[in-house]
């Protein structure tokens, strides 16, 4: 690995290369650089950086929700007019797309540094900068704001992506088709003034359900041995 001697040494060379080059087209006007203004403009460069590319790390997400393990789980899902149906065989089914959102381990979040890189669903980021702010919020790369994106923590040991309004940054991993259960019960608090309401099967097939803002902001199912048994929706702002 260049030393930092070595690197300065290196500058010297490229910065007098480039003075003589200067002084030969500007007629004499101007100086070549001394090799003493070079050694304090290289001492005065920020080499921190150089080789940490060499201990670079890749940050990836939790192991969480993947489309092979939807039998026995809670999922955040939307869910369309229209994607409650029976079928054929009589059994009543929810076309459904699935949804996740990338939570980091604490301890790699803190140790995160220039240089290392942050695998999420959208793609992988290089760090360039990472900040933190009173509130515990962490940019990278200078936040949402400049077109970075900012980390913030529940306390419960992960990190986690938010976007604009403080909501998670939800990404669709999917759709399945999954089977709703005779025991289902669909529990509503989407109106705070109308209160909770529960939704049984059949309210999906007689129109009884009329608002369907269904989406992984605000609904969860819980799946049993591969059938839906409960839904709860929740107020959002």
């Amino acid at each position: 690995m260049l030393t930092k001697k070595t690197i300065i040494l290196l500058m010297a060379s490229c910065l007098l290369l480039s003075g003589c080059a200067y002084s030969q087209t500007d007629g004499g006007e101007n100086d070549v650089l001394t090799e003493k203004k070079i050694a304090v403009i290289a001492e005065n460069h920020d080499t921190t950086d150089i080789g940490q590319t060499e201990n670079a790390q890749k940050i990836r997400p939790l192991p969480d929700t993947t489309m092979e393990n939807l039998t026995d789980a809670i999922l955040s899902i939307s869910l369309d007019e229209g994607d409650a149906y029976v079928d054929d065989q009589g059994r009543m089914q929810m076309d459904l797309k699935i949804y996740t959102y990338d939570k980091y381990d604490m301890v790699d979040i803190a140790n995160l540094k220039v240089g290392d890189t942050v695998v999420r669903h959208s793609g992988e980021v290089k760090v360039i900068s990472k900040e933190q702010n009173e509130a515990g919020t962490i940019s990278i790369n200078g936040g949402l704001e400049n077109g970075g994106f900012d980390l913030v923590t529940d306390d419960g040991g992960i990190f986690y992506e938010t976007g604009f309004n403080d909501v998670k940054n939800w990404c669709e991993i999917g759709e399945a088709t999954i089977r709703v259960s005779a025991d289902f019960k669909g529990i509503d608090n989407a109106d705070l003034e109308q209160g909770e309401v529960i939704i049984y099967p059949g309210d999906f097939l007689i129109g009884a359900v009329t608002n369907y803002d269904f989406t992984p902001y605000n609904t969860t199912i819980r799946v049993e041995d591969g059938q839906i048994v409960e839904m709860n929706r929740v107020f959002t702002p």
